[in-house]
């Protein structure tokens, strides 16, 4: 999975975060209870994720040892009888947060005593504990918010949940995670659910997933993707930052994939837990070379790969001036290029040409002109909007070169 570079990303105007980590993922289908598979006894599995020292902190702080007894007790009944909410520490605001951090846990832990608990809550059912601790942060939210705020708390709280049971591996669990699968509309969750299926044995998402891999956008079809790459241990993406080109190309593999071997492949929990916990292997990082592994670098800032920072990379890009126009162009106008990095070209093309203090040839100016023109009518709508931003600007430039 080398081609998984996404920028950070942060939970929307609050603090819970779902457990990406562990496989948060989003998705359509109908599929037969009969299809399930039921194994006789839970699955253990040695490797277990490291433990977050933040996260254990926030449980530590909250008065919540992260054991399994004290975290499914936790999980069914809150916090201890008599707390008052505004004694408890300031951080995180949202005591949502601590929820979700006491169900990353036991998944990291395997915890299966609270297997029950969870189904309920993936559901949409939670505990009387966890109740109490949702309506308290509801009532912190303006009287407009609070009906929004709930709801995209309790998609968190069932996100969380079902990965969680997927990682904990309760054979019970297959009933509830089909239930949720079988009903669920939003594809986030479902997907969450077929790839914990998957997890526990079960072949019932399989088909689902594939078929969404072929709706070919940047979000559930780029999660369908990743849930197959974890069960089956092949990368055909799509990336987050695929082209549409190259999207519909892994969509037509999965779908390949699917004819030779949808009718005998068995999802085997063993190595796709070895898959999603294993830490990847960082790279030994360098400076960038290329005008492109440049760009690289200001698309994916964070990125291990590379030993300076955005700045760095961005100022060598300019400083190359017009040698560098030749390989932008080329980039520009690659359809099946990955489009962070295409849109850094267009802007450090654009801004190469329109600089006052060296601007290149009448000729090079031109031809960057004509290139970002020609993207206006580009298939992917957001290789469109830099053009559509950038024009002006080349346009102007070329007038004045004459």
């Amino acid at each position: 999975m080398n081609e998984k570079r996404k920028g950070n990303t942060s939970a929307a105007n609050t603090d819970i975060r779902t457990v990406k980590t562990y496989a948060s993922l989003i998705v359509f289908l109908v599929f037969s209870f009969s299809t399930v598979s039921f194994s006789q006894s839970a699955t253990t599995f040695p490797i277990h994720a490291p433990a977050d020292p933040a996260r254990l902190e926030r449980l530590k702080a909250h008065g919540i040892a992260a054991v399994p007894a004290v975290l499914t007790h936790f999980l069914e009944n809150g916090f201890a009888p008599g707390t008052q909410f505004t004694d408890l520490p300031a951080t995180p605001a949202l005591k949502t947060q601590v929820v979700v951090d006491a169900i990353v846990e036991c998944a990291r832990q395997q915890v299966l005593s609270v297997a029950p608990t969870l189904g309920r809550l993936a559901f949409g059912l939670p505990s009387d504990g966890v109740r109490r601790i949702i309506q308290w942060d509801i009532s912190q939210q303006r009287p407009s918010e609070r009906l929004r705020f709930e709801n995209d708390t309790m998609k968190t709280l069932r996100l969380n949940a079902v990965v969680a049971l997927g990682l904990i591996g309760a054979p019970q669990s297959v009933y509830e995670l089909a239930v949720v699968f079988d009903r669920e509309k939003e594809s986030d969750l479902k997907i969450a659910a077929a790839l914990a299926l998957a997890t526990l044995g079960s072949r019932a998402g399989l088909s689902y997933l594939v078929d969404e891999t072929s709706r070919a956008n940047r979000t559930s079809s780029v999660a369908a993707g990743e849930a197959l790459a974890w069960i089956t241990g092949l990368d055909y993406g799509p990336d987050t930052d695929f082209p549409i080109a190259r999207r519909k190309e892994s969509a037509a593999k999965w779908k390949a994939w699917w004819r030779r071997e949808g009718r005998t492949f068995q999802p085997d929990r063993a190595q796709i837990l070895a898959r999603r916990l294993t830490p990847p292997i960082r790279p030994v990082p360098r400076p960038p070379r290329t005008v492109r592994e440049c760009l690289d670098c200001v698309a994916y800032p964070n990125d291990p790969r590379w030993s300076v920072d955005f700045y760095t990379a961005h100022t060598q890009l300019l400083q190359m001036g017009a040698r560098a126009l030749d390989e932008l162009e080329t980039i520009v106008k690659d359809k099946n290029e990955n489009l962070r990095i295409r849109r850094e070209a267009v802007l450090v093309l654009t801004q190469i040409i329109t600089a006052a203090n060296r601007r290149p040839p009448a000729p090079q100016v031109q031809r960057a002109y004509r290139a970002v023109w020609w993207l206006r009518f580009d298939r992917n709508p957001e290789i469109r909007d830099i053009a559509r931003q950038c024009l002006p600007r080349l346009k102007k430039a070329k007038e004045t070169n004459g």
